[in-house]
């Protein structure tokens, strides 16, 4: 064999190997490589309107442009979190959603909150989306709102269903933090971590204007004249 068919075979065998690194490296950095994603500088409240300015970008797995979050800090401007963003971690889209597709009642619903004790509402446990009655407990010598009944024992208590399949459209405990996460959010704690649990003293409902009277002097009447005010969860 002379040097002339050397030399040749000696080219094409750093080709090949050359060929074969480049390839390899492709398929690596393909598998393993990192990307920037945005995650909050800081944790982000829920139902805060976002903004740019409160996120940075982080590298991540390139495998996570497959999964359902954010992939730009653009397309984060002017969303609204559904539940507290945690710093220096991805945003799932779940959490963060244009505020016109955040508002679970409909337009023509009035939106108001009323204190309510865990004992009387569901032990604490209602969550956002779930539909509840009202009911007025009050002793016969006071008059139950919209309903005049007189009952001969004056140790008999008037019970009355004030208003009827309400949505709950938020959940916060006394200090006015959300109590609970959206069920539809729970996939996602594996991620930020485990959903709050506290229990529920402040009912967010959404409700027929018409409706928001009687509610509040329910409400009132529970304060001042020694009633209850007791919420159940309505059937499905």
């Amino acid at each position: 064999m002379n040097r002339l068919t050397q030399f040749v075979i000696g080219l094409l065998a750093i080709g090949l190997a050359l060929g074969a690194g480049y390839y390899g490296r492709t398929r690596y950095l393909k598998e393993v490589s990192t990307y920037q994603v945005p995650v909050p500088i800081q944790s982000i409240p829920a139902y805060t309107i976002l903004d740019v300015d409160m996120f940075q970008l982080r590298e991540m797995p390139r495998t996570m442009a497959s999964l359902p979050y954010h992939q730009s800090i653009q397309e984060l401007e002017g969303l609204i979190s559904t539940v507290s963003l945690p710093a220096d971690l991805p945003v799932a889209q779940a959490n963060a959603v244009p505020a016109e597709q955040f508002r679970l009642a409909d337009a023509d619903l009035e939106v108001f909150s009323i204190p309510v004790e865990p004992v009387s509402a569901v032990g604490g446990q209602i969550r956002i989306g779930e539909r509840v009655n009202l009911y007025q407990v009050l002793h016969d010598d006071n008059k139950a709102l919209g309903v005049g009944i007189s009952i001969a024992d004056p140790n008999e208590f008037n019970v009355t269903i004030i208003a009827s399949d309400i949505l709950v459209v938020d959940v916060r405990n006394a200090q006015g933090v959300a109590a609970q996460a959206n069920p539809q959010n729970e996939a996602n704690s594996s991620l930020i971590g485990s959903t709050q649990n506290e229990q529920v003293q402040i009912l967010t409902l959404a409700v027929e204007p018409q409706a928001v009277d009687v509610i509040l002097q329910a409400v009132a009447a529970s304060k001042k004249q020694g009633g209850l005010l007791w919420t159940t969860l309505a059937l499905p």
